[in-house]
């Protein structure tokens, strides 16, 4: 095996392997919401999952689809890598949105492990919005729907979860709050209900939440925001970002406070560019060596 060939095969194991994780990754709880008059879409979403699993933090997650000028959704259960793509497309191309759901899910070998829900900002054969839960995906689980919201979990810790959510989304709203500060707040009071099972008192690993206007690049919309923290270390990340959206802050919020195997973090990291520049020196030397030419 040449030089050349071995950064590539560690490669493409590591995207395997990611791939895979995040097929069976449970996004748990999530509020999907429109405003009418600014023509803003959002989702807030939160999880005891890594929040590498679905994505890049500083980027819109994965399971998070945003069509700017047109409709929010979001896609959670047992995830289908294929799902969020094909949910784009048909949204794309016009489906009202239990159509929509109605198409995906004819793509997918596991329809009754998905959950996904849909918000419209204008009205497709008289419907906005639409949840979808299977009848396979973990328990507790649950969702609700209304004009401009939809709010959807499992895994939870408790069903009213969800209800909690989404009735401190309308409650926001009805008080004239921002639709990104709104969908904070329904995920707080979904966190405060005990959020995802998994974490116990800190309800989530990560919260996330994306709002994108009409001239926004969905993937890296105008309001983005990512809080992580580690798993065990007692911080909740949801009220974190309530905070931290409060604060005019953006993008990824790293909050962990746990040492990886007792080294610290700043550590770690620097042993982790040092390793990244030695394979990509390794690489280059193999490139250039007789063995990589032939």
């Amino acid at each position: 095996m040449t030089v050349l060939a071995r950064p590539l095969l560690v490669s493409l194991a590591v995207g395997s392997l990611l791939l895979g994780l995040a097929g069976r990754a449970d996004a748990t709880w999530s509020i999907v919401a429109v405003d009418q008059e600014t023509g803003q879409v959002g989702v807030a979403m939160a999880s005891c999952v890594p929040a590498g699993l679905l994505g890049e933090p500083d980027e819109a997650l994965v399971p998070v689809v945003l069509l700017p000028g047109r409709a929010a959704a979001v896609t959670q259960g047992s995830i289908d890598p294929d799902g969020p793509a094909a949910l784009r497309q048909v949204l794309a191309d016009g489906a009202a949105p239990q159509l929509a759901i109605d198409t995906v899910l004819e793509l997918d070998e596991q329809p009754t492990a998905r959950q996904f829900g849909i918000v419209l900002l204008d009205d497709v054969d008289g419907s906005r919005s639409a949840a979808y839960t299977g009848a396979d995906a973990e328990q507790p689980r649950g969702d609700r729907v209304g004009d401009n919201a939809s709010a959807q979990g499992v895994l939870l810790a408790d069903p009213a979860v969800v209800d909690r959510a989404f009735d401190a989304f309308n409650r926001a709203r009805a008080e004239g709050r921002p639709l990104d500060r709104a969908l904070a707040a329904g995920l707080v009071a979904g966190s405060e209900a005990g959020g995802d099972r998994r974490c116990d008192d800190q309800t989530a690993l990560f919260a996330h939440l994306a709002v994108a206007g009409p001239a926004d690049d969905p993937r890296r919309p105008s309001t983005l925001l990512t809080v992580t923290v580690d798993e065990g270390d007692g911080q909740n990340p949801v009220p974190m970002l309530a905070n931290a959206l409060a604060e005019g802050r953006s993008g990824w919020v790293d909050a962990g406070l746990s040492d990886p195997v007792g080294v610290p973090r700043v550590v770690v990291l620097a042993v982790g560019t040092v390793l990244a520049v030695a394979a990509a020196f390794t690489l280059w030397k193999g490139m250039g060596s007789p063995s990589a030419r032939r």
